[in-house]
């Protein structure tokens, strides 16, 4: 026993400063180090703004599992976080976050679509079932596209039918 409150004590004691009373431990200060300092080794990392896209466009390639088999594909040119794809109530239709890369046949929408005056372009994409390419195809004129942009905020786009579906 006399052993082990001996050990407590001394891991105490390297705790730093302790006011005692009783024979008990009423409260302890912070732990401080002359010799330690917080240093910032990086500045906070802060993301210019980057230029927002001006546009948003859509084809569908055929491309996916049977229960979903086809690829919606966003175009559009600038720089995004994300997109919703709303109705004219606000309704959520789809949502597509930003597409990592992926290999596109010479005979697909992603390679055949180009942006606007024929200029490169950006895509995303999202795999959808047949009754979300229905309601697509029937409504997608009147949808707009909700643009999470890097730095301006969100901005909403017509979306526009390439008419490519392959």
């Amino acid at each position: 026993m006399t052993r082990t409150l001996l050990i407590a004590a001394l891991v105490l004691e390297s705790c730093g400063d302790r006011v005692v009373g009783s024979g008990a431990i009423a409260s302890a200060s912070a732990i401080t180090s002359p010799t330690s300092t917080v240093q910032t080794t990086k500045p906070p990392f802060s993301q210019q703004p980057l230029d927002p896209p001006t546009y948003t466009e859509w084809g569908i390639d055929r491309q996916g599992p049977p229960d979903r088999p086809y690829q919606f594909e966003l175009y559009y040119d600038g720089s995004a976080s994300g997109f919703r794809i709303v109705d004219a109530s606000g309704r959520l239709v789809l949502q597509l976050p930003i597409a990592g890369s992926g290999i596109f046949g010479p005979d697909t929408c992603m390679v055949v679509v180009t942006g606007p005056g024929g200029k490169s372009q950006n895509a995303t994409w999202r795999i959808i079932d047949e009754p979300t390419l229905q309601d697509v195809n029937a409504h997608g004129a009147s949808y707009h596209v909700e643009v999470d942009t890097i730095g301006h905020g969100t901005i909403t786009l017509p979306l526009v039918d390439t008419g490519c579906r392959r």
